[in-house]
């Protein structure tokens, strides 16, 4: 399901499949591709701009809602 298809799927955590708070599990499964992908450039932005990626992850954490509860 790719942003913008009939069936709409939200921007929100996924606890049930993510690691720390499910904030890349929730962007891989809005993205439809896999939470390895998002996990890797996360670590590689948390390495390069260290800063800004925890001021972003923190930021979605806050702001997106939790759809397993």
């Amino acid at each position: 399901m790719r942003p913008g298809n009939s069936e709409t799927t939200r921007l929100e955590l996924d606890r049930r499949n993510g690691l720390v708070v499910g904030l890349c599990a929730g962007l891989a499964r809005y993205l439809d591709v896999e939470a390895t992908w998002i996990r890797i450039a996360a670590v590689i932005g948390a390495v390069l701009l260290t800063k800004l990626a925890i001021a972003l992850y923190v930021i979605g954490w806050l702001l997106l809602d939790d759809r397993n509860g």
